[in-house]
């Protein structure tokens, strides 16, 4: 994993044990890990580089600093990113191989080592992406995203800090879940509720307004600070006019964003219209991750409908209504349904069908409609969506409703 010492400021005060603590890895991890030397020292964690000696490969090892070994808050957030990110697979986010701990107690996790920079290193050095690298990267980093949404987890630091880029393949990496957030509804434990609400952590210039108001996140929050990481890859800057700290993070909760095409001469418009939406000041106005991925992958260029006035994404009901084609879906259902309840009624009217045909369609019919309606909401949009956990509810309650209204029929019918 690439780490930057600018990225992760230390203390000189710190080198002694970190002297000691090299030396205590370098016994306590051979023969499978040979400690080659220390690449960064933060203020949470030291960084080390070490061969696997099984597999051959270059690894990171991350272990809490021993200036914190009894803060417990510092000890269960290091615990957080390991069993965050350790139950992620994704080719965009940073992989954990091991977990443990010392005979001095410290954790430590052994992960993947990337070669290259972080993306706040390299927008330093060399300044705004190509305008296709820009659309990759954002692409890749929302995928990452939707990985981590799908098993409840919120990062709640997406910033070029926390994004490494691969020297060789050029691939983007979403890394340090330290202060994700765990929104699995069965999870109650404190250590969920370690980074939920009251408390700012992370960087607030890269924070969503919820964030900095002190509200309920959700997953949608870090859409937002994906919104700002497009910026900075496209234009260089951010989408505020702001100078001080306080002017920007006031502008996060009521300064509507700059549009790129006014940033830079040329920009690509779905990139454009994708990173508007994801800084819509409400959540709920904002995409999901899995539809951002989508929309940038689409190398035709098309993307969902996304109406702009003054500068602001606007996404309401009736706009998110068009643009999962709901209008379309329903007259089409509505004709299809029309000419099939006609037909059964025209087979009954001439005794073709016995009766109770006609009120079984109708059934279908009438348990069908929402179950188009829910299908619609979850995948009307172009581009590939997956399904949830409430879908296979929805569509599990109507299966039971249909058969059960229909065994009533049924059962009366033969009775009668």
């Amino acid at each position: 994993m690439a780490f930057s010492p600018e990225n992760e400021p230390g203390s000189a005060a710190d080198e002694p044990a970190s002297d000691e603590l090299e030396a205590l890895l370098k016994e306590e991890l051979a023969p499978e890990l040979e400690v080659l030397r220390r690449i960064s020292r933060g203020s949470m964690a030291i960084v080390y580089l070490a061969r696997e000696q099984q597999l051959k490969r270059l690894v990171a090892i991350k272990v809490l600093a021993p200036r914190l070994a009894r803060d417990q808050r510092a000890r269960m957030r290091f615990e957080r990113e390991a069993q965050a990110a350790a139950s992620l697979s994704h080719p965009n986010i940073v992989a954990i191989y091991r977990v443990g701990r010392l005979s001095n107690d410290l954790p430590f996790i052994v992960m993947q080592y990337v070669q290259g920079s972080t993306m706040a290193e390299r927008l330093r050095a060399r300044g705004a992406l190509p305008m296709d690298e820009a659309r990759r990267v954002v692409a890749e980093v929302a995928s990452a995203i939707a990985a981590a949404h799908k098993k409840g987890i919120v990062h709640r630091d997406v910033r070029p800090g926390n994004v490494l880029y691969e020297e060789e393949s050029g691939r983007a990496l979403l890394a340090d879940f330290g202060i994700a957030a765990i929104l699995a509804t069965g999870e109650r434990s404190e250590s969920a509720r370690l980074t939920r609400t009251g408390e700012l952590v992370g960087d607030p210039s890269y924070m969503s307004p919820e964030q900095l108001m002190g509200q309920e996140i959700s997953e949608r929050s870090d859409l937002y600070s994906l919104g700002l990481l497009g910026y900075e890859l496209v234009a260089g800057r951010g989408p505020f006019e702001a100078t001080s700290k306080r002017e920007k993070l006031m502008a996060h909760v009521q300064a509507q964003p700059k549009e790129l095409s006014e940033l830079r001469a040329t920009v690509d418009p779905v990139l454009e219209s994708v990173l508007l939406r994801c800084l819509a000041k409400e959540p709920g106005h904002r995409p999901s991750a899995t539809d951002v991925a989508a929309s940038l992958t689409d190398m035709s260029g098309e993307l969902t409908p996304m109406p702009l006035a003054g500068g602001k994404a606007s996404t309401g009901f009736f706009a998110r209504l068009t643009e999962r084609r709901m209008p379309q879906i329903i007259v089409a259902y509505g004709a299809i349904c029309w000419g099939v309840l006609g037909v059964a009624d025209q087979l009954a009217d001439r005794d073709v069908v016995p009766e109770v045909f006609y009120k079984l369609v109708l059934v279908a019919v009438l348990t069908g409609l929402p179950a188009v309606l829910t299908g619609a909401w979850f995948h009307g949009q172009k581009g590939r969506q997956e399904f949830t956990r409430v879908e296979y509810w929805v569509f599990g309650a109507l299966g039971v409703v249909w058969l059960a209204v229909s065994a009533l029929i049924l059962f009366k019918w033969r009775s009668g």
